[in-house]
């Protein structure tokens, strides 16, 4: 009886010893554990998604990593997630967006509670249409801000991309049309602003990026201190895989 355990048991030893190591969040919501964004898209990831936890409590994370080293990007998406306990147990309401570099994968892993509006289909479009077409050009930093702006938007019923992928152009917008676009945005987030606090406004366009407005601090919070990490939100496996 005791020999054909081994068997079974070297089985079960070896494929918990080929999982990915989930690595610590650390008190960061921006992990790039590939190296392929620069220090001030960090900083600007960073403090966007503290902006969007102080105003909607809506806990977004990023994590890159070179490799799933023949993981799949769902089981360990789910892993991740849950580990970090992303979202309020209450509401349920985290989003992990995981890039591995050379497989060439990526994936919204949504927070059960945000299924009904941040769902499979319209994180697919966001793979597909924001994110993958700066990935093929080798352009890491614009995709990964587009597609966190875009989850953004998409929560809060204000993504709309229904047209299959296009060609980014690198035309350049007119600066009189850029100022009118600057001047409704900070009009729009004065109105959104709580308690004196700046309501996050966000814009994004091509290879541009403004955001977030309102002055919020580029530190990210801590993770795990007050409102920042509600750490017990859980996941059902709703979100979308693509490749670029």
């Amino acid at each position: 009886m005791k020999s054909s355990l081994v068997p079974f048991i070297l089985f079960i030893s070896s494929f918990a010893f080929g999982q990915l190591d989930i690595p610590s969040h650390g008190g960061t919501w921006v992990h790039d554990n590939a190296g392929i964004l620069s220090a001030p898209t960090k900083s600007i990831l960073e403090s966007t998604l503290k902006a969007e936890r102080d105003s909607t409590s809506n806990q977004i994370a990023v994590l890159i990593i070179p490799s799933l080293d023949g993981e799949s990007i769902e089981d360990f998406s789910l892993r991740v997630a849950e580990k970090w306990g992303l979202g309020q147990e209450s509401k349920d309401n985290g989003v992990l967006l995981l890039i591995a570099i050379n497989d060439r994968q990526l994936r919204i892993e949504v927070g059960s509670g945000l299924e009904g509006i941040l769902t499979d289909a319209v994180s697919s479009r966001i793979n597909r249409n924001e994110i993958a077409p700066f990935f093929r050009e080798g352009n890491y930093d614009d995709g990964v801000k587009a597609g966190v702006i875009a989850i953004i938007q998409a929560i809060r019923g204000e993504y709309r991309n229904d047209d299959p992928p296009v060609a980014r152009r690198s035309s350049r917008r007119s600066p009189i049309a850029t100022i009118l676009i600057l001047i409704i945005i900070i009009i729009i987030a004065s109105r959104r602003g709580r308690g004196g606090r700046g309501g996050g406004g966000y814009w994004s366009s091509g290879s541009g990026w403004v955001g977030p407005l309102g002055g919020f601090g580029g530190n990210g919070g801590s993770w795990g201190s007050g409102s920042d990490f509600g750490g017990g939100g859980g996941f059902g496996g709703g979100g979308s895989s693509n490749s670029w």
